[in-house]
C-alpha cells in the first residue's frame, strides 16, 4: 500500500480536482461563490486553475455533450 497522499486532495482534505461548469449558468463567478459542476459536485470557486492537480472524469465526459445537463448547448 502506498504512503503517498492522494493527489486529488490537499493536506487539508479539500478537493483539488478541477471541475467544469456551464459558462452560461455561471458567466462571471466571484471568489467563494458556490458553483454546481456539470457532474453535480458543489464547490467554492476560487479562480480558474492553469494546471489542476487532476480533472474530474465525469465533468470531462459531460462537457463534450452537445447539450449540458442544465439545457445549455455544450
Amino acid at each position: 500500500m502506498s504512503t503517498e497522499p492522494d493527489r486529488r486532495e490537499s493536506a487539508t482534505g479539500i478537493d483539488r480536482v478541477a471541475h467544469a461548469f456551464c459558462p452560461r449558468c455561471h458567466p462571471d463567478p466571484r471568489p467563494g461563490e458556490v458553483l454546481v459542476a456539470l457532474c453535480g459536485a458543489r464547490y467554492p470557486f476560487w479562480g480558474r486553475r492553469a494546471d489542476p492537480v487532476s480533472t474530474c472524469e465525469a465533468c470531462r465526459t459531460l462537457v463534450s455533450a452537445p447539450v449540458l445537463g442544465c439545457g445549455h448547448s455544450g
